[in-house]
């Protein structure tokens, strides 16, 4: 059987999560996605989805988040 996500290229993976926000982190945002290379370091990672939290809810926003997949080797169609 073959193993899609390992055996896809490296680079442009997808990693897609969900930010929640707000009193008791109550709100959550949209499903949002991050691109990036498969070799990448879980705190590479970790910051590329930092990054883009800040970009949606602002630097100063307390969050947290909930990935929902890890590394998908192709965009999910929206």
């Amino acid at each position: 059987m073959r193993d899609f996500v390992l055996d896809a290229p490296s680079s442009n993976r997808y990693t897609y999560f969900v930010a929640h926000y707000g009193k008791d982190f109550y709100k959550q945002t949209a499903v949002l996605h991050v691109k990036h290379d498969f070799g990448d370091s879980i705190q590479t990672l970790h910051v590329l989805i930092r990054e883009r939290i800040n970009e949606v809810l602002g630097e100063q926003t307390p969050s947290c988040y909930h990935i929902l997949a890890l590394a998908a080797p192709e965009a999910i169609p929206v």
